[in-house]
């Protein structure tokens, strides 16, 4: 019994001892005070500024009028009414047209054949040409997707005003036009708004990175100075790394509970972002994401024999925990060996789960997987972490000695 409170006594005051370490590393340590200050909250506000717009509108198209037509120019006007298009005019033929291309002064170019009233009213098949750059993926689906719309349209004005000439109502005419009626919802995103898009997912990213980055420079710091296993005496010890893995994922937990009511409350209010969750639901699903996080920053912290070199590092994985994470490019579309990867990156789990509570409102039951898949890598990067530290601390007392 004695020795059972003892061993406790022990644990609990490493505990302790090792919060008030950490926390005074971080107080006095500029470069990790802006790392998450400038990571977790100014950066995110300038993300969500830029992308605030959501939408793309009035993209310049230019529009090269073969026929001169009323009903071409009745065409045109349909395609300038679009949020999306705004049309110019002023070109008369194709390589005018290229030149503004090329210097971007437009992003796209649509053309009407000569013919095209004539055509259509002798009841022979015209064609509209559009040109988009592919390249960008956000100008190339607005110019090629509100050209389609505006084809469907005019396509059914043409065929609607033919049946109702031969004596049908409009009503009549509408249902032979379009015997099968599609009602389209658009679910969750229903702006198709990229803020709303690409915003969560970047919220839970930060948190990988932010933790990634201050637990990197620390260990930099202290590699440096040889100063581990004096941080964190009871490292040595049988049971040692235990209580000072666990007060280390407790601190960086409890600062999290700061900042997500920051990033969620705050910055999502401003923007408009909707947050489909409560926030306990949000803590209780972050509880291992940064546990698993911050045992995966400790496990690869003895790698980083400077401080400079964790922000190198974790600048380059950044934009590839993004793609793993599933939501910027389907999983389906991965080789077995990336499919593997992305497990083993909390981030993968964690960003699915922020942005199926958050976005699509969905219950914490419904996120069950990604919170077991969280704890499973908090139990992997746990062990792995206590061998990384033991091994680091004999490593340090090992050069005292010899030095001595």
């Amino acid at each position: 019994m004695k020795v059972s409170f003892k061993t406790y006594y022990k644990a609990k005051t490493s505990f302790w001892n090792t919060i008030s370490t950490e926390w005074n590393a971080i107080k006095s340590d500029k470069a990790v005070i802006s790392t998450f200050i400038l990571m977790t909250v100014v950066i995110l506000i300038a993300y969500t500024y830029i992308y605030s717009n959501q939408v793309v509108e009035e993209v310049p198209v230019a529009v090269i009028n073969q026929d001169g037509s009323k009903m071409s120019r009745d065409y045109i006007n349909m395609l300038d009414a679009t949020e999306g298009l705004k049309t110019v005019s002023n070109y008369t033929d194709v390589q005018a047209a290229k030149v503004a291309y090329y210097s971007k002064d437009i992003m796209g170019i649509v053309i009407i054949p000569k013919n095209f009233e004539k055509n259509i009213r002798s009841g022979k098949q015209t064609t509209i040409t559009t040109f988009s750059d592919a390249a960008n993926m956000i100008f190339y689906k607005k110019v090629l997707g509100d050209v389609t719309t505006i084809n469907g349209y005019f396509s059914a004005g043409i065929v609607i005003k033919k049946q109702m000439a031969l004596g049908k109502t409009i009503d009549e005419a509408q249902q032979n036009y379009t015997p099968i009626k599609a009602i389209s919802t658009s679910l969750f995103n229903s702006s198709a708004g990229y803020a709303n898009y690409l915003i969560p997912m970047l919220t839970a990213l930060l948190v990988q990175l932010v933790l990634l980055m201050g637990i990197g420079i620390l260990s930099g710091s202290r590699q440096e100075y040889i100063s581990t296993h004096t941080n964190f005496p009871r490292l040595l010890h049988p049971g040692g790394t235990i209580p000072i893995l666990l007060a280390k994922a407790c601190l960086y937990t409890a600062i999290f509970m700061v900042v997500i009511p920051i990033q969620v409350g705050i910055v999502y209010t401003l923007f408009s972002i909707p947050v489909r969750s409560s926030l306990l639901t949000i803590y209780l699903f972050l509880v291992p994401y940064v546990f698993s996080t911050v045992f995966l920053g400790i496990s690869i912290s003895s790698f980083f024999k400077r401080r400079e070199e964790a922000i190198v590092f974790l600048v380059l994985i950044s934009v590839p925990s993004l793609m793993l994470s599933g939501l910027s490019f389907p999983v389906e579309g991965f080789s077995e060996f990336y499919k593997g990867l992305a497990k083993l990156i909390p981030s993968t789990p964690g960003i699915n789960g922020f942005v199926r509570l958050t976005q699509m409102k969905a219950s914490f039951f419904e996120v069950l997987n990604e919170w077991n898949h969280l704890w499973i890598l908090s139990l992997i990067y746990f062990v792995l972490a206590s061998i990384s530290l033991k091994r680091r601390a004999f490593k340090e007392s090992q050069m005292m000695k010899s030095q001595d």
